[in-house]
């Protein structure tokens, strides 16, 4: 095994380059949102760059991870953004509500919607026939074979590893999940608790399938809540959902689950006290994926529900309400202990975190030269679309972002033409309204990632062309860890597993105006191939931490970054006869005896 091997260059600041802030927190886990930051991977910045009492901005603020770095640091935190759904995460974060209150109030609104639902999880447990409920269903997509016309259920296509035979089990005709027609999904199989205290699988009964139909039948599903996802949203045709007749977010869930979530938000939104009512919703939301039908079945584990996309997979759980809103109200907990508990001694009264939804290019609510610092990360290019997946939880909350204004570059619809141009005019004019809040000679730090040198040189030309000082002061990779099946196969798919973080400074009042410079072109193939020739067996890195140096040097150099894309490198590295582990995406350099072949 051989790996990237790096020299140290002199900085001004502080700070490592490379932060490494796995998402494993409590806080982090709490709730999910595309792309968030762990506070531990904002913290050394803050701290950089500002002082305790300050006032710190973070205007793509998300689900308002900047504002919960600033409070545990002593500083203050001034957060916008146009996401109804992240300001209801950041404000459910920020609800510092006692352990027993939560569970207490947790527990009467569960009571209360277990007994509107009836007997919706109502079996019994095989062995002995006691009533249980169930904790989880196992769902099968059904397949027609075009040959036979048999129906075949795709999870008894799974070999026992969970792979798929490639055949119609009734003619052998080659399996196609793009061409075969789907029939009604199936249920295959409930889990209860067994009589020794271990959940265990049993078939699925007559009783489940009376409860089933029960729900499907059910006259509040018309009562829950639900927006269509239109054809003019990009994830309208990158999800497929026009094909699969998937434009409802409320057809994601199974009925028995709509209507176990309908009366539970009922319940909730009963709750007399502002700050747990608050709390409650945020624990709500934060079930949602795992409540519908995107929570992914795997022979070994469940696999979770993909954020950035409206997947089904072919088998997936139908998962009690109940038992993840008991699981969730538990996180909430520990992360509020996280947050607000003994230990963080910074984290005080006269501390102020506040969050305004507003576009990042229009910050009326900050006055110029105001901020002592910026710390921000922006929405990276065509990766993800916000605004699309938010729709998943907004249904519920009542508010919808506003996705006109989104940073976002669409790749298809009627948006497509011209996006990098508006993408660029959007990130600049948010640039623009950065340096007018910061005080002068201040710093704006800037989360980036992007497999795309295009992008990057879009990027590049907006910080310049906003006011800040051409060359970066520091620039770091941040390593968030690697969690996802497609961030582990990021050698085979193109997708970059960290980011950068970009700091740039406001000139003070006595600097001499800076003469603007463009990046100057450079080789990149020259690039590609010293970082290539630097590779040694003392820190196995992926492609991404490549390709993220790489970038790194070509900005600390003020070189031009529009041609440096992460398919190149990958080609480098395979010409170099370079081999990239699917499960870790680890490089492996090539032996001695291969390299002189």
């Amino acid at each position: 095994m051989q790996a990237i091997k790096e020299s140290r260059l002199s900085r001004p600041f502080d700070l490592p380059d490379t932060i490494t802030a796995p998402r494993t927190d409590p806080i982090y886990n709490c709730h999910a949102y595309l792309t968030k930051v762990p506070i531990q991977g904002i913290r050394p910045f803050l701290e950089a760059f500002s002082r305790p009492g300050d006032v710190v901005v973070d205007f793509f603020a998300g689900s308002g991870m900047t504002g919960l770095a600033a409070l545990s640091a002593g500083r203050n935190a001034k957060l916008s953004d146009i996401s109804a759904l992240g300001q209801h995460i950041a404000n459910g974060y920020l609800q510092n509500v006692s352990a027993n209150d939560l569970r207490a109030a947790g527990e009467r609104a569960m009571l209360r919607a277990r007994k509107a639902i009836g007997n919706l999880y109502t079996t019994k447990r095989a062995s002995d026939g006691e009533v249980q409920e169930m904790i989880r269903t196992v769902w099968s997509f059904t397949y027609i074979c075009p040959t036979c016309n048999a129906e075949i259920i795709f999870y008894d296509l799974l070999e026992k590893k969970g792979s798929a035979v490639q055949k119609c089990l009734a003619c052998a005709t080659k399996f196609s999940k793009r061409q075969w027609k789907q029939s009604k999904d199936v249920p295959i199989t409930v889990v209860v608790n067994g009589e020794h205290g271990r959940q265990v699988n049993q078939p699925v009964s007559d009783i489940d399938m009376n409860a089933i139909k029960l729900g499907a039948s059910d006259s509040r599903l018309a009562q829950v809540p639900s927006l269509e996802i239109k054809p003019d949203r990009e994830m309208y045709s990158r999800s497929g959902l026009g094909k699969r007749g998937l434009t409802q977010t409320s057809m994601f869930f199974s009925p028995r689950n709509a209507i176990a979530l309908l009366e539970l938000w009922r319940a909730i939104n009963a709750e007399q006290d502002v700050r747990v009512r608050r709390k409650l919703r945020f624990a709500f939301t934060a079930i949602l994926p795992r409540a519908s039908r995107r929570y992914q079945w795997s022979a070994q584990r469940p696999l979770n529900a993909q954020n950035q996309t409206y997947y089904i997979a072919p088998v997936y759980y139908e998962w009690n309400v109940f038992d993840l809103y008991n699981r969730k109200i538990n996180a909430a907990i520990a992360a509020t202990d996280e947050l607000y508990g003994s230990q963080n001694t910074a984290c005080d009264s006269r501390i102020t975190v506040t969050y305004e939804l507003a576009s990042a290019d229009n910050l009326q609510h900050l006055a110029d030269e105001s901020v002592d610092y910026v710390f921000t990360d922006p929405p990276f290019g065509s990766n993800i679309f916000y605004s699309d997946m938010n729709l998943f939880h907004e249904a519920w909350l009542g508010a919808i972002t506003d996705h006109e204004s989104e940073a976002v570059v669409h790749t298809t619809g009627k948006h497509r033409g011209g996006a990098e141009a508006r993408y660029e005019r959007l990130l600049q004019k948010a640039f623009e309204e950065a340096s007018r809040i910061l005080k002068p000679g201040k710093f704006m730090s800037v989360v980036f990632g992007n497999s795309s040198g295009r992008i990057w040189g879009l990027v590049q030309r907006a910080l310049r062309n906003a006011g800040f000082k051409s060359v970066p002061v520091h620039v770091a990779i941040l390593d968030k860890g690697q969690r996802s099946v497609k961030g582990l196969n990021s050698g085979s798919e193109g997708v970059v597993t960290v980011d950068l973080v970009l700091t740039v400074q406001k000139p003070a009042e006595n600097d001499t105006p800076e003469r603007t410079s463009a990046p100057v072109p450079t080789d990149k193939e020259a690039l590609i191939r010293d970082a290539i020739g630097s590779l040694s067996t003392e820190d196995v890195r992926n492609p991404s931490h490549l390709y993220a140096r790489i970038l790194r040097d070509a900005i600390r150099k003020h070189l031009l970054l529009d041609d440096l894309h992460l398919g190149e490198v990958l080609i480098a590295l395979r010409n170099a006869g370079f081999s990239i582990d699917r499960k870790t995406s680890a490089l492996t350099v090539p032996s001695s005896e291969d390299a002189a072949a």
